[in-house]
């Protein structure tokens, strides 16, 4: 026992009660967050920049080829995308005394505009110094903004400044020329947000964003703030614009979007707010991501206030210094959010990311976050008072590692497939996804799921299908793969599949079995597997513990049957398949033609399935004698009947057809007559003795009438039947056959002594006899139900008999009068010739004629009663050519007769 139990550790497999589901949709009891759409990363070129480690920044702008950094100490940097700064190409810029508020790149990237609280608004060239120059003005700025067409030659060059007023300012000889857009009040607070897209310039202070057009120099919208701005200070929470296509602006503003889409023409325009909706942060900055069409999605940067008093983040937004944000108890995080617009007040949330690895002081407020980005060119930049983050978009490999940290597997594998070529040397190519798969179910005890995803990771790869099956042994959880491993396309070691019969063999015997009968012999070491399979049949047969033990046994013999004849071990193949009753011994001998091996066997096979051995024995009638069968079984006269009936459907074993006979009359009475009717090798005489003995009435008549006694065939019937119409119906059939009518004679003697049937006899028999006869035979003093009924129809039918015969002798008559007439009248008909008739032949004029249709020759013509006319000397060269015509027969007329008969 305890080699059984070594056994059973080596091979057996846990975790057998495995309740996965096998299905790949609910991979995760827990709801997966939303993907991330970007990751995080800081500037390649930080590293390089000692200035990077040191500097407070303060604002930022973005260009296609640009970034432009302010910080607190004036200065003004300019540092490509990835972070890196030739500054002794473009040295650091310092035009101002303290921190730079804002920046402003002008389209083509030449100029940069920068404003701060030293009340100067200063254009600094990159590359570029003809149109710099610096502005002092009365008041410190808020907003900046140039003109979409600042660097062309005659625009003006104009940029915008936003203080209380929003102030144009316009170049002039000597000087820049100042103009007011729009004059605030000071209830109207600072304007801290403004933009310009053509014509259209947008500016927001605390009574809400206005859009201004230059050329009408109007004001055509005005969208009043959502929030409570006493609250939240747009010091504190600045608003940030964003314009997209089709003169549509975004406008982030506290923790509400606004969508404003300009519409009209010039001078007839309007502003419609398409969204409007909240969100859970203080935006800090805003892009957007192109879709397809006119589809979109925004990009949103902010905070996210959490505390135990959210009173305290209004706090934070409406104090004008930090110290009160120290001493809330609110906690800033820095958040990014993907949104699609739906409708009106409605929107889709498709990612949230909060940024994790920056670290914010406790009295971080919005205005010290800047996000933008350039949609086109998929480039996103995060700005803090310390560091400066690129949001980078999840790329393939950055979307798998994701989904197979939250277990989407179908999709982390789906998106491996299609970036197969790109992937295919890193850790997340198809090939390892696919393991990790693998790994991820069989540690969380779904190894049902993980054996259903085989054929689709491993495809036709033998070396991941041998790792599989190598994993699935550690796992103990071989016998799942039963179903699932390939025979072909790959084929696999043999100690691959080897390792699943044993498992199988351990612990689901119903599954050795069936992967023993489908799989090839080829695939593994038959003689491994049999010494396996016998020593378990050992042990089970010695133990106690197992329930159903004649069960297990029997389906490892079957087993173990197959196996043998995988070895050509025919004999002990089957014997075990005789010893189990098992039917599929009969597939085995016709495919290995065994016949002589069980020939002696007869009635065993019988037992077991007498159809199929009936089939056996019959296919194999070279081998045994009928006579040697029907010896073998002598003592079961039903499989005796089987057998007999399927050798004379063969036309054999005539020599046995009394022997059928009489077997179908004790046990089979119903397929008695059928065969009586379809055989024609039996004695007639002993089988209608046998019939007549037994009562079967039926087939008694049946031999009477096939041994050419139909007078006592009739006379049975009428006494036995007492039906006449099937005794009117058999004599019909003989006498159509032979033309019997003394049959309908000795019918009628017969039927004397039954009256009740004469009248109907007299009815049927009035066709094939004479009327004067029948009324010889009608019986005297005997009464005859119907009786004037019945002479009275047989009257009126012969006389209607008689009627007929003139009525078609008459019309006979007229027909030969009339074709007789027609005959002669054609007979006498002429036939006209006259200049234009033609040859039925040759299609020649019959006559010869000069211009003047007049006949210069006559021809030798043969004419017929039918109308066709012949030259003499054409029709004898015709018929001479045929050679079948008879003489005075038409060629045209024998012509369209031919084409008739085909």
């Amino acid at each position: 026992m305890d080699e059984s139990n070594d056994k059973e550790n080596e091979f057996g497999d846990s975790f057998l009660e495995d309740s996965g589901d096998i299905t790949r949709t609910t991979e995760d009891e827990d709801e997966a967050p939303l993907e991330p759409r970007f990751k995080y990363e800081r500037l390649e070129g930080e590293s390089t920049l000692p200035f990077m480690k040191t500097a407070t920044f303060t604002s930022i702008d973005l260009h296609d080829k640009f970034i432009a950094i302010g910080t607190a100490s004036g200065l003004i940097y300019i540092l490509d995308h990835h972070g890196y700064g030739n500054f002794d190409s473009v040295p650091p810029l310092k035009p101002h005394r303290c921190a730079v508020s804002k920046l402003k790149f002008d389209e083509t990237g030449s100029y940069i505009l920068s404003c701060a609280n030293d009340s100067k608004l200063v254009v600094s060239g990159i590359g570029n110094d003809k149109l710099c120059c610096t502005v002092n003005i009365q008041v410190m700025p808020k907003s900046i903004c140039f003109s979409p067409d600042f660097i062309r030659q005659q625009s003006g060059h104009c940029f915008i400044m936003g203080e209380r007023n929003l102030v144009l300012y316009e170049k002039r000889l000597f000087q820049y020329k100042a103009s007011n857009l729009y004059s605030g009040s000071e209830r109207d607070g600072f304007i801290h947000c403004c933009s310009w897209n053509d014509n259209l310039i947008a500016f927001t202070n605390d009574t809400g964003t206005r859009v201004y057009e230059r050329g009408t120099e109007k004001i055509l919208t005005s969208v009043q703030p959502t929030h409570d701005v006493d609250r939240v200070r747009s010091s504190r929470c600045p608003p940030k614009h964003m314009w997209m296509s089709e003169n549509t602006l975004v406008i982030g503003w506290a923790d509400t979007v606004t969508v404003l889409k300009i519409k009209g023409n010039e001078g007839m325009r309007k502003g419609e707010i398409h969204h409007i909706f909240h969100v859970s942060m203080f935006i800090s900055g805003i892009s957007y991501l192109p879709k397809n069409g006119s589809d979109y999605e925004l990009f949103l940067v902010g905070l996210q206030m959490e505390g135990e008093d959210f009173d305290d983040c209004a706090s934070v937004m409406s104090t004008m210094t930090t110290l009160t944000a120290m001493e809330s108890s609110a906690t800033a995080t820095l958040k990014t959010c993907v949104i699609r617009p739906l409708g009106l007040k409605d929107y889709e949330l498709q990612s949230e990311d909060e940024i994790v690895n920056i670290r914010l002081s406790t009295h971080t407020l919005p205005y010290m976050i800047h996000g933008l980005g350039i949609p086109y060119l998929s480039t996103y930049f995060i700005l803090t008072t310390k560091q400066i983050i690129m949001a980078v978009p999840y790329g393939p490999e950055d979307g798998i590692k994701w989904r197979l940290q939250y277990k989407l597997y179908t999709e982390a594998f789906e998106m491996a497939k299609e970036h197969a070529d790109m992937l295919a040397k890193t850790d997340v190519s198809p090939k390892k996804v696919g393991r990790k798969i693998i790994e991820g179910y069989l540690e969380s005890k779904k190894a049902r799921v993980a054996a259903s995803w085989l054929s689709s990771i491993c495809g036709d790869c033998k070396e991941e299908w041998e790792w599989a099956v190598d994993r699935f042994h550690d796992a103990k959880m071989s016998t799942l793969l039963g179903d699932v491993l390939p025979d072909s396309k790959p084929r696999l070691d043999p100690s691959a599949y080897e390792k699943v019969l044993l498992a199988s063999l351990f612990n689901n015997v119903k599954l050795f079995r069936r992967l023993v009968q489908t799989w090839s012999p080829d695939l593994y070491m038959t003689s491994t597997i049999i010494d396996q399979t016998q020593w378990r049949i050992q042990q089970i047969s010695k133990s106690e513990d197992i329930e159903d033990v004649e069960e297990v046994e029997k389906i490892l013999m079957d087993a173990l049957a197959h196996l043998y004849l995988y070895e050509r071990k025919y004999e002990s193949a089957l014997k075990i398949l005789m010893i189990c009753q098992d039917f599929q011994i009969f597939n085995v001998i016709d495919k290995h033609q065994l016949f002589d091996l069980v020939k002696d066997q007869i009635s065993d096979l019988m037992n077991i399935n007498s159809e199929r051995a009936l089939r056996l024995l019959l296919d194999n009638a070279d081998s045994v004698e009928p006579s040697f069968v029907m010896a073998k079984i002598n003592g079961q006269p039903k499989l005796q009947l089987a057998y007999l009936t399927k050798l004379m459907s063969r036309n054999e074993g005539i020599e046995f057809a009394d022997k059928a006979v009489q077997l179908y009359a004790d046990h089979e009475k119903k397929k008695l007559l059928p065969f009586l009717k379809k055989n024609v090798n039996y004695n007639v005489t002993k089988a209608r003795k046998l019939c007549s003995d037994r009562g079967f009435v039926e087939e008694t008549i049946f031999l009477l009438a096939k041994s050419g006694n139909h007078y006592e065939a009739v006379k049975m019937m009428v006494r036995e039947y007492k039906n006449i119409e099937k005794v009117i119906a058999y004599c019909k059939a003989v006498s159509t056959d032979q033309n019997d009518r003394d049959l309908w004679i000795h019918l009628l003697e017969v039927v004397a002594d039954f009256p009740t049937h004469f009248s109907q006899l007299i009815i049927e028999a009035s066709n094939c006899l004479d009327p004067i006869l029948i009324m010889d035979k009608l019986p005297d003093d005997v009464d005859i139900p119907n009786l004037s009924e019945a002479l009275e129809k047989l009257l009126t039918d012969f006389t209607n008999y008689v009627e007929l015969q003139q009525c078609c002798y008459d019309s006979t008559l007229n027909d030969l009068h009339v074709l007789t007439n027609n005959l002669m009248l054609a007979s006498d008909k002429s036939v006209s010739v006259s200049l234009m008739t033609r040859c039925s032949l040759c299609s020649q004029v019959i006559m010869n004629t000069g211009q003047d249709m007049i006949p210069r020759k006559f021809n030798d013509i043969k004419v017929f009663k039918c109308g066709h006319i012949f030259h003499l000397t054409c029709s004898a060269s015709e018929i001479d050519r045929r050679q079948m015509i008879e003489d005075g027969i038409c060629i045209a007329c024998s012509d369209n007769s031919d084409h008739v008969n085909v």
